[in-house]
């Protein structure tokens, strides 16, 4: 029982160990807010510094928590001694979260002097994120990395923009692993964005997540490109950007399933800038029986068609069941219906598009290409019309559309319920909820009696699926 007139603490009276949990959770990156708003107020305080600042209590918790100081970062900013204190308080047994930001012209011996510091802790690197506009011959970041291990490494982001003419000459170009070359174990986690991709790679043996980001001119060449995917053997998520070889290189499509990735359970395309259709040529060459989930992100005009057409492409990827497509759509049934056939068993699928055309899915699960034969009775074309209809098992639907497309919305519910294969779940834009007059407020209200969920859809699920927030995924939004 509380007197009167007493003041309590409740918050000393949190358990040190659930303060100190809550602290941690508080440093975890999250996904900004969409409001609109542009606010120029300066960013606060690190989470570590804010929560040491608050009274004698948290203070002396902060300092004694290790994992709190855990997060390293090194720019041209930050000082020694500041570097010092945060490995002191992390503690030698703490694995350690660096972040080195070289992206303008830093002054080398400060510089320097900061990464010696950080690299006599290797053996603690937990996760490390490069980020360079330039390799530097007198400031060298990744030729550092060449003949040590990382023990305890697991994520692993490398962002390097050029390489200056000295350091070039240390390149290891032939190599498949070129870096950390006496082990990174643990290292599961991989993004190569710009340079690492040809000149700064890891051992990939037990790689299971890899980002392949091409922000140069520069090319694997298909045999490339084979021996690296193929020198992962566990790899269960992966996501390429951007081309990988010459448009005067031909993709060698008779190559077939001539890339073994057993574990791969999802994949990511974003291939925008090039003549040749070569997300049908990639989806021709792996052999991948458990994937089970596409990313189809700006696929140009009738680069699918290949894999569409090709031969027992309905039986090439087993498992697959959840299709996204960003900022692409088909307009017609002569596209969409090759492609639906070549992935039968979709159930979830996502369409983000910045234009407000009808979806041409829905207009397929509306049934509005289907021509009825004059010469047939009703009875026989619904029979006709069910054994044709495509993607049986699609249950779950996420897209964004006009909310003058709610009365296709509506037909295709009741078509697909008519045949026997309902729709249960539905994710419509935000905006068609926001915007929906009298007449619309009615067939959200008829929506939401006949669907299990009807809900706004705001942001795509994160990659992979399950995965925390990453800061860092910016090439897919």
């Amino acid at each position: 029982m509380v007197l009167p007139g007493k003041n309590v603490d409740y918050i000393s009276a949190i358990p040190p160990e659930l303060l100190a949990h809550i602290f941690q959770l508080a440093q975890q990156p999250s996904e900004p807010q969409d409001d609109g708003s542009d606010s120029d107020e300066p960013p606060l305080l690190a989470v570590e510094l804010l929560m040491s600042h608050v009274s004698g209590y948290w203070r002396k918790l902060a300092l004694s928590t290790g994992p709190l100081w855990r997060h390293i970062t090194i720019d041209h900013n930050g000082s020694v001694d500041k570097l010092r204190a945060y490995l002191l308080r992390a503690g030698c047994q703490t694995p350690l979260h660096v972040q080195l930001n070289l992206i303008c012209d830093p002054e080398v011996a400060p510089m320097a002097e900061k990464l010696d510091l950080v690299f006599e802790h290797v053996e603690r690197w937990q996760r490390l994120t490069i980020n360079a506009d330039i390799e530097r011959s007198d400031l060298p970041v990744m030729s550092r990395m060449y003949d040590v291990s990382a023990p305890t490494l697991e994520r692993l982001v490398l962002c390097v923009d050029d390489v200056d003419g000295e350091a070039l000459k240390t390149v290891r170009r032939a190599d498949v692993e070129q870096i950390l070359t006496q082990g990174c174990p643990r290292l599961k986690v991989l993004r190569l964005r710009g340079l690492p991709m040809h000149f700064f790679r890891p051992p990939l043996h037990n790689i299971t997540t890899l980002y392949l980001e091409q922000t140069r001119w520069l090319f694997f060449g298909f045999e490339g490109f084979k021996h690296l995917l193929s020198s992962a053997p566990t790899l269960a998520h992966l996501s390429i950007h951007d081309t990988i070889l010459n448009d005067t290189e031909a993709w060698p499509f008779h190559h077939i399933s001539c890339i073994p990735l057993p574990n791969l359970a999802s994949l990511r395309l974003s291939i925008p800038y090039t003549l040749q259709p070569l997300e049908s040529g990639i989806l021709i060459a792996l052999a991948a029986p458990h994937l089970s989930a596409l990313v189809l992100k700006e696929p140009g005009t009738g680069h699918l068609d290949p894999f569409a057409a090709f031969p027992g492409a309905a039986h090439k990827f087993p498992a697959l069941r959840v299709l996204t497509f960003f900022d692409f759509d088909f307009n017609s049934a002569e596209r969409l219906r090759p492609l639906a056939e070549a992935m039968p068993g979709i159930e979830e699928f996502t369409r983000i598009h910045s234009t407000a055309c009808a979806p041409a899915l829905l207009l397929m699960l509306a049934g509005r290409w289907l021509t009825p034969r004059a010469d047939a009775d009703a009875d026989a074309d619904a029979e006709l019309e069910r054994d044709a209809e495509l993607w049986p098992r699609l249950h779950t639907l996420s897209t964004t559309l006009d909310v003058a497309d709610l009365p296709l919305v509506r037909a295709a519910v009741e078509r697909r319920q008519r045949l026997g294969f309902p729709l249960c779940v539905l994710r419509l834009s935000k905006d068609v909820f926001e915007e929906a007059e009298e007449e619309e407020l009615e067939t959200l209200e008829w929506l939401r009696a006949n669907l299990a969920v009807l809900e706004p859809f705001i942001t795509p699920e994160g990659w992979p699926p399950g995965e925390e927030y990453d800061p860092d995924d910016t090439l897919f939004t």
